[in-house]
């Protein structure tokens, strides 16, 4: 009779502890989901290659040659096959003709980018070396003194359900802060920005990770 108790009881807190690891173990999966919200100034790549103008376009051309440069450098010193493929991929911009239109440069910076992925209801998009990207333009925006604000992320966003229905889907997103663009009311760098891509209308969306 004894034996039967202990074994009774052996089995009851046998069960106990699974039940309690598996609700332990559900909670740890359900708090890895991290969802954090944004907000910004949203450029397309349209908008944002208005900057390049006949005033601007040598130097544009030029810098963008230069910043190729650097990007072999880095290939040579570390010849690893991802710096290859960043050497291949933006060798467009090192083949833009001194004589070439306004078109085509901008033809050439676009060239360089892309947007991997697919829009769908939990569909999720990315846009090619981004922070690269990102070091390219704010370079050239520095050195055609355009007065604009830092851009802080270049991205894609591919779900409305999960980034939220204000934002473009499947395309590449140029983001400045909102901080650097609004006081109370437009700043002179917004005021630049918005002349330069029409807009300066302020985004917000949420991304989540697992």
């Amino acid at each position: 009779m004894i034996d039967f108790e202990i074994a009774f009881v052996s089995i009851c807190l046998v069960l106990f502890v699974s039940t309690l690891l598996i609700a332990f173990s559900f909670r740890k999966k359900k708090m890895g989901i991290d969802v954090y919200s944004g907000k910004g100034v949203i450029a397309d790549s349209d908008e944002i290659l208005r900057f390049v103008n006949g005033k601007n376009k040598k130097i544009v051309i030029q810098t963008c040659q230069e910043w190729y440069d650097g990007v072999v450098d880095e290939y040579k010193n570390d010849p690893s096959d991802w710096r290859q493929q960043v050497v291949t991929d933006f060798e467009g911009i090192d083949k833009i003709s001194t004589k070439a239109t306004i078109a085509e440069v901008r033809k050439a910076l676009q060239s360089v980018i892309k947007v991997e992925g697919e829009v769908a209801k939990y569909g999720e998009c990315y846009v090619e070396h981004a922070d690269y990207l990102m070091e390219l333009f704010n370079k050239l925006f520095e050195v055609c003194d355009l007065g604009l604000p830092y851009l802080t992320n270049v991205t894609a966003f591919g779900s409305a359900r999960y980034n939220g229905w204000d934002v473009p889907l499947g395309v590449a997103c140029f983001v400045f802060s909102s901080d650097d663009c609004f006081v109370k009311v437009l700043s002179e760098e917004g005021e630049n920005l918005q002349k330069m891509i029409g807009h300066c209308n302020e985004t917000e969306w949420t991304e989540m990770s697992y």
